[in-house]
């Protein structure tokens, strides 16, 4: 600008008698807010976001509550832990169940005792937090609320997986009988899932790792009519009846 006689350079990127150029937009955090976007899809029980600033995740539930509950983490993994300690310390089903269609699920009993529940889902991330509900009722209605923490927490890293990498149709089935319970997922995609050499700080990738970790046995079997897979989890029970 022009002051008096002096010629006074404003501040800024630019000088006089150069090109204008455009400066480089920086998008922040990439990994970290695909992280959020993913668990708002999956976790029809809260928003979730990333927020740049603060450089931290966080969750609002979306249930009524007498005043509003929102949790804040510094990663993901976190983030989770928390939300399901909230759910844990709301008043008796604060989270809206939102089962799965009746017409998408089979549930029966054999004359020997076996339990199962059948789901055929879309190919759809946002399906995963209502099949984790349903999951959930299941296991109530067959006694085994005890075990849904675990159980819903490694279908929903099955479901993930298959979604994410495998292709469709997918299918989902609980199985209880002869003292264990087993979560299976098919879909009919040709990679096979694998274990990660991941890095402390890595946000994605470590559902096996988390399988292996919270179920008894766990494993892949390729499906009769390829190309396809089924990836299962089984838990032990104390006795046949339990």
């Amino acid at each position: 600008m022009i002051w008096g006689e002096v010629w006074v350079r404003a501040g800024g990127r630019h000088r006089r008698g150069e090109p204008l150029s455009r400066p480089r937009i920086r998008r922040w955090d990439p990994a970290d807010r695909a992280s959020a976007e993913q668990l708002d899809q999956i976790e029809p029980a809260w928003t979730v976001w990333y927020g740049v600033a603060t450089r931290c995740f966080y969750a609002a539930a979306v249930w009524p509550t007498p005043e509003p509950l929102v949790v804040c983490a510094g990663s993901a993994d976190e983030l989770c832990r928390l939300m399901r300690a909230a759910e844990r310390a709301a008043p008796p089903h604060p989270v809206p169940m939102n089962p799965l269609p009746a017409g998408g699920v089979s549930m029966r009993q054999t004359q020997g005792g076996l339990r199962t529940a059948c789901w055929d889902l879309p190919h759809d991330p946002a399906i995963v937090g209502r099949a984790r509900r349903s999951v959930g009722a299941a296991l109530e209605s067959w006694g085994l609320a005890r075990m849904t923490d675990d159980v819903v927490l490694v279908t929903g890293e099955l479901l993930a997986n298959a979604i994410t990498h495998g292709e469709p149709p997918i299918r989902l089935s609980l199985w209880l009988g002869a003292g264990e319970l087993c979560v299976r997922v098919s879909d009919h995609g040709p990679d096979q899932p694998r274990h990660l050499d991941l890095g402390a700080e890595a946000v994605h990738g470590r559902g096996l790792t988390i399988v292996d970790a919270l179920a008894d046995a766990s494993g892949v079997t390729p499906l009769a009519s390829p190309p396809g897979k089924t990836s299962w989890a089984r838990w032990r029970l104390s006795s046949p009846g339990s």
